[in-house]
């Protein structure tokens, strides 16, 4: 299983929001630079990168800040408001492994497979899911899609992975929602699934990975405390 710390910005500013919800915000006393070269140094390959006003308004806000993140020889995948083929194509020439993309997946019949057409594993399509639906427009509304007809959707288009997002236990530390994977995984054997949303503990993780997640997403559990990193490391990494 692969480990994705996230880094969340709004206003430049290392971020958490609380299901989504941008009222409900909290901002840590962090470097972004500072806090990739932690993540290097402790071990992480990756690093999971949200502009969270560009999720918000429809356009990227910090891209600038792809080029010292990449630096630190973590593999970004960078999402938020990558809602124009231009935005997807500059994120990646600026030096970003991966785009996340939502909304602009789902926009309309076709939109997912030109976009597998243009840019293939180099897109990880982003699945956020609420009320049973996937949600658009940084969260701000639900799809007609439901989360096995998105899947449908995305394979059908040429993906093999998704990050799949529980926007109600985002931001909770309440547990990831174990039952929306098992029903993907079992629906879709074969679809590589990213969970994110939850993640409060290591004893999390192992069970995400007992039922067959490729990989998770922590960011409020690292920042406050819940997980530890290195302890994080060992259990899908053992020496």
């Amino acid at each position: 299983m692969d480990l994705f710390p996230a880094i969340d910005l709004q206003g430049g500013k290392v971020s958490r929001l609380l299901k989504g919800d941008f009222q409900e915000c909290v901002q840590y006393p962090v470097d972004p630079l500072e806090t990739a070269l932690f993540f290097a140094k402790t071990g992480f390959r990756h690093l999971h990168i949200v502009d969270l006003d560009g999720a918000r308004y429809g356009k990227p806000h910090h891209t600038h800040l792809i080029r010292d993140l990449a630096s630190t020889g973590l593999s970004l995948q960078f999402g938020g408001g990558l809602r124009e083929i231009e935005d997807i194509e500059h994120v990646l020439a600026l030096g970003a492994a991966r785009a996340m993309v939502g909304s602009l997946l789902y926009s309309s019949a076709g939109s997912a497979g030109r976009l597998f057409t243009l840019f293939g594993d180099r897109i990880l399509p982003a699945l956020d899911i609420k009320e049973g639906h996937a949600a658009v427009r940084g969260w701000s509304s639900l799809s007609e899609l439901s989360t096995l007809k998105a899947i449908e959707t995305l394979l059908e288009a040429g993906f093999t992975k998704a990050l799949v997002t529980s926007i109600e236990r985002d931001g909770t530390l309440s547990g990831p929602d174990i039952e929306l994977y098992v029903s993907i995984i079992e629906e879709f054997p074969g679809f590589l699934v990213i969970a994110a949303g939850g993640i409060s503990s290591c004893s999390d993780i192992e069970e995400l990975e007992k039922i067959g997640c490729t990989g998770t997403v922590l960011g409020k559990s690292i920042y406050e405390g819940s997980i530890d990193p290195r302890k994080a490391l060992k259990l899908v990494r053992p020496c």
